[in-house]
């Protein structure tokens, strides 16, 4: 079996999908992390995808057992190590991306007993007027955050979707790993990328003096779809929903709030 069994791990990216995960995944992969030698442009896991094909809607999340997620898992893990023993010394560690893998932090938590978390957030009021609503159309029962029938109404779902889904991950991040679990902010990336890779790169125990910095900055581009809610009307989303976005530690430009 491979070497990398011997490293502590998996590492696992998830979030709300467009929250930048795709950014993080590549930045492990640099780090010298093999996140999958099956992956999409998104540098979404796809043998991770196609497992959990059938339990993509939230109505069934509470269908299925610790026995069956645990069995997938197990079945995953031996894909994911057969796949890397060729060439095991060049490998950091492994992990994968899958953003809805936030909805299964129990059942990972359980499996991988050192597995790392992490949670890549962006604001939610950009979010909500995102094209990428593939979360609250899959997951959104699970949440009791129905798909509105008019579109109009779809940013206000959108943004309570991100408020419970985001919640509901840190809390479990936070009382299952511990430690193992951290919170990177897209925006925060995006404008203090040395901090934040500096933070990155603490969390996973690696030499800094074995990461080329440089290089890892030159991945992080920030979007010109940031800010995007300032050129929206806000007048949809009560003061509860901004103050939500805030306490999640985002900033709201107050001149934009009705």
């Amino acid at each position: 079996m491979s070497s990398l069994n011997k490293i502590d791990g998996p590492v696992v990216i998830g979030g709300v999908g467009g929250s930048g995960t795709r950014v993080a995944a590549e930045l492990l992969k640099r780090m010298g992390y093999f996140m999958g030698s099956s992956l999409n442009s998104a540098n979404d896991n796809v043998d991770f995808a196609n497992l959990f094909f059938n339990y993509n809607e939230g109505t069934y999340r509470s269908k299925i057992t610790v026995q069956v997620i645990d069995q997938k898992l197990h079945e995953f893990q031996q894909r994911m190590l057969r796949s890397a023993s060729l060439q095991t010394s060049k490998y950091t560690g492994w992990g994968w991306k899958n953003p809805p893998t936030h909805i299964y932090l129990d059942y990972l938590s359980h499996y991988f007993s050192n597995m790392k978390y992490i949670l890549v957030i962006r604001n939610g009021l950009d979010m909500a007027y995102s094209r990428n609503q593939n979360q609250l159309r899959n997951w959104g029962r699970f949440f009791r955050v129905p798909l509105p029938k008019s579109p109009a109404l779809l940013p206000r779902a959108s943004l309570t979707y991100w408020v419970k889904a985001n919640r509901r991950a840190i809390d479990l991040g936070s009382k299952l790993l511990g430690d193992r679990f951290i919170i990177l902010r897209y925006e925060d990336l995006c404008a203090h990328p040395a901090r934040e890779l500096h933070k990155l790169v603490n969390f996973l125990n690696l030499d800094l003096g074995a990461v080329s910095m440089n290089e890892l900055r030159s991945l992080i581009v920030k979007p010109a779809s940031m800010g995007r809610y300032k050129h929206q009307d806000l007048s949809l989303f009560t003061s509860k929903d901004i103050a939500s976005v805030r306490q999640l530690g985002f900033e709201v430009d107050a001149q934009y709030v009705p």
